[in-house]
C-alpha cells in the first residue's frame, strides 16, 4: 500500500514531503520507495529545480490517462486515481485531513483510500537539517522579542500609567506591528503574534489590544515561521511596566519556578511527568489548576506545525524520543489579576535536553 497527498503547501505533510512552497494543490505519491510529484505546467519548472532529492517530479498535461471521469470535470483525484491504476495500485493512505470530496471520488475509481495519522510518523524525530531551520527561526523570533523588550524599557510612563516610545504611545497593535516588521525583514512571518496587556492575559490566546498599562503584567508570545523553510519557533515571555504588586510577583515567581523544574525533568519517557511536575508546583502553592489558574497543558512539539505531537499535558500517553522539538509554557490565569506565562523552546537529547531559546526572564522592567 503505498502513500497519496492531494494539497499546496499550506498543508504541512505536502511541504515535509516535498520541500516545496507553492500555492496550488498538487498530487504527491510514495510507493515501493518510489517518490512521485505531480503538479501543474505553471509550476513545473519550479518544482524540478526545487523538489526534495529523490522525488520525481512529472506533469499532469503531460500524462495520457486513459481513465476519464463521464458527466463532469476532472479532478486532482480523478487524475490521481488514474495514475495509481495505470500501476495496478488500488489501496493507499491518506491523512487525516483528505478531503472529504477527494475520497469519494477515489472510491469511484475503485481505491480503497485508508485514513492515516500521524500521516509521516518521522516528522517527530528533527533531523540536522529541520533543527538547523528551526534554530535559524529562533534567532529572528530573539530578535524580534528582544526589540520589543527594549521598546518597553525605553518608554516613559504617562499619568495615566500608559507608556510612549518615541512620542508614540504604545499599544499592543503598535508592539505587535514591531514585531511582524521584524520577522518580514528576515522572511518570517506569523500574523498571530501576542502581545497582550492587563484583563487580556487572562485569556491564553487573547492577542491583546488597546493601550498596554504600567504596573499589569505583558504577556508576549512570538511564534513565528519561516518563509523559506516552513519550520516555526516558540517563545513567550511576561513582563511588567514599573511597580507589580505583590500578587503578581508571587505568581510570577511560582511560574518561573514551574517551568524551571519542568524543563529539568525534560528527557526520554513519558510526557505527562513533565506536565504533572508543573502542576505539583502550582498545587503546593495553592494555585488553583482547573477552571482558572493552570488551564492548559504545559508544552506541545512544533515543526513544519506551531502544534503537533508530542502533547505534554494531563492524561497524555506520547513518550519523549531524542529528536523531539517542544515547548515548555506553563502559566496561570485570574481574571482580577491577569496572566503570566513563560515559555521556551527546547530539544530532547538521549540524556535530556538543550535549550533552544536561552533568553532571560525578568519580570520587571524599569
Amino acid at each position: 500500500m503505498g502513500k497519496l497527498l492531494i494539497a499546496s503547501s499550506a498543508d504541512s505533510n505536502f511541504r515535509y514531503a516535498t520541500g516545496l512552497n507553492i500555492p496550488d494543490p498538487a498530487i504527491f505519491f510514495d510507493f515501493d520507495g518510489k517518490q512521485i510529484l505531480l503538479v501543474n505546467r505553471l509550476e513545473f519548472s519550479r518544482a524540478k529545480q526545487q523538489v526534495k532529492q529523490g522525488v520525481q517530479v512529472e506533469c499532469w498535461d503531460d500524462l495520457t490517462l486513459r481513465r476519464k471521469p463521464v458527466g463532469r470535470k476532472r479532478t486532482l483525484a480523478d487524475i490521481a486515481a488514474a495514475y495509481l491504476l495505470e500501476k495496478n495500485i488500488t489501496a493507499v493512505d491518506v491523512p487525516k485531513e483528505f478531503w472529504a470530496l477527494n475520497l469519494e471520488r477515489l472510491r469511484e475509481h475503485n481505491i480503497r483510500p485508508r485514513i492515516v495519522d500521524p500521516f509521516f510518523p518521522e516528522r517527530r524525530i528533527k533531523t540536522p537539517e529541520e533543527l538547523k531551520a528551526i534554530k535559524a527561526t529562533g534567532t529572528v523570533t530573539k530578535k524580534a522579542l528582544k526589540h520589543a523588550l527594549e521598546i518597553l524599557k525605553e518608554a516613559k510612563i504617562e499619568w495615566n500609567d500608559t507608556l510612549i516610545w518615541k512620542n508614540t504611545p504604545v499599544t499592543s497593535e503598535f508592539l505587535q506591528n514591531e514585531i511582524e516588521k521584524i520577522f518580514l525583514e528576515n522572511d518570517c512571518s506569523s500574523g498571530e503574534t501576542i502581545v497582550a496587556c492587563g484583563e487580556h492575559t487572562a485569556q491564553p490566546h487573547n492577542r491583546g489590544s488597546g493601550p498596554i498599562y504600567a504596573g499589569k503584567p505583558i504577556i508576549l508570545d512570538l511564534f513565528p515561521r519561516s518563509k523559506a523553510t516552513g519550520y516555526f519557533f516558540d517563545v513567550t515571555r511576561t513582563v511588567i511596566k514599573g511597580t507589580p504588586s505583590k500578587e503578581l510577583k508571587d505568581m510570577y515567581a511560582v511560574v518561573k519556578k514551574a517551568q524551571q523544574e519542568a524543563l529539568a525533568v525534560v528527557q526520554p519517557g513519558k510526557a505527562e511527568v513533565i506536565h504533572n511536575t508543573a502542576k505539583e508546583i502550582f498545587d503546593r502553592q495553592n494555585y488553583k489548576t482547573e477552571k482558572e489558574g493552570f488551564i492548559h497543558g504545559t508544552g506541545h512539539g512544533l515543526g513544519l506545525d506551531i502544534h503537533e505531537a508530542p502533547r505534554i499535558g494531563s492524561n497524555s500517553e506520547d513518550k519523549l524520543v531524542a529528536g523531539d522539538v517542544i515547548t515548555i509554557e506553563p502559566g496561570l490565569y485570574y481574571k482580577e489579576l491577569g496572566g503570566i506565562r513563560i515559555e521556551d523552546t527546547v530539544l530532547v537529547t538521549k540524556d535530556g535536553h538543550i535549550n533552544l531559546t536561552n533568553l532571560p526572564k525578568t519580570f520587571v522592567i524599569q
